[in-house]
């Protein structure tokens, strides 16, 4: 008798499993079968399952719509367990589990457990729980690689900003003029301003080998060779 009691939801299952796929033993007739109050509820539900998925086959709603309904009810109208089950393996035949699955994870996360306390044997719903794994395996590995190219990302972005840093202050050091004497700052000017050296010893009042030595300090501190450097040095350059 007790084996008897354990093997009743398992026929329940496949019974409602043959419904589906069309087989002639009808719903009713295996419930009379079992006759237990418990059944009597799960026929009942499952017939406002069946009627339900009917009406919205004959309706003017979109394909998707029509989807959304019906999975929708499935998970939040239909109660009793083993129905629920049975009405999962339905979404799974439509081809509609995967997607209410990634879309209400919590939920089915729920649901899996609820039906690894019950007494249902756990082949009628190692499909759900394979799904769930797959697509949990699935969600990770996108995860993973959305961190990898955030992460690919982030180093492309250190290593630009560090080469703005270092062209920007490589300009700044440009711009900054080694200190000259005030002296060698008139010089400069002068030069600048396309003097010769004799015109620069007349205007400062000094000799030409003054000058000479001027020039030479003058290019060693701004670490140049010729006039032509000091010309394209001197662009933005304080005076």
């Amino acid at each position: 008798m007790r084996r008897l009691h354990y093997l009743v939801p398992l026929f329940f299952l496949l019974l409602m499993g043959s419904l589906h796929a069309g087989e002639s033993l009808s719903f009713e007739t295996a419930m009379i079968t079992t006759d237990s109050v418990q059944h009597s509820l799960s026929l009942r539900e499952w017939k406002k399952f069946k009627s339900f998925e009917a009406q919205l086959q004959s309706s003017q709603l979109s394909k998707t719509d029509n989807e959304n309904q019906l999975t929708g009810y499935a998970r939040d109208s239909l109660n009793i367990l083993r129905v629920k089950l049975v009405a999962m393996k339905v979404l799974e035949e439509k081809n509609l589990l995967s997607r209410d699955i990634a879309e209400n994870t919590s939920y089915y996360t729920t649901l899996l457990e609820k039906l690894k306390e019950s007494d249902i044997p756990p082949l009628e719903y190692l499909f759900l729980e394979e799904k769930m794994a797959y697509l949990n395996q699935e969600t990770l590995n996108g995860s993973l690689q959305l961190s990898r190219w955030v992460n690919i990302g982030l180093v492309l972005l250190v290593a630009f900003l560090g080469y703005m840093i270092f062209q920007q202050r490589k300009r700044q050091d440009k711009t900054i003029l080694p200190e000259l004497s005030k002296q060698e700052t008139m010089v400069r000017n002068l030069i600048i301003q396309g003097k010769s050296n004799k015109e620069i010893a007349n205007e400062l009042f000094i000799s030409l080998s003054t000058v000479k030595s001027h020039i030479t300090s003058i290019y060693g501190k701004l670490n140049i060779s010729n006039r032509r450097e000091l010309l394209e040095n001197s662009t933005g350059a304080s005076t």
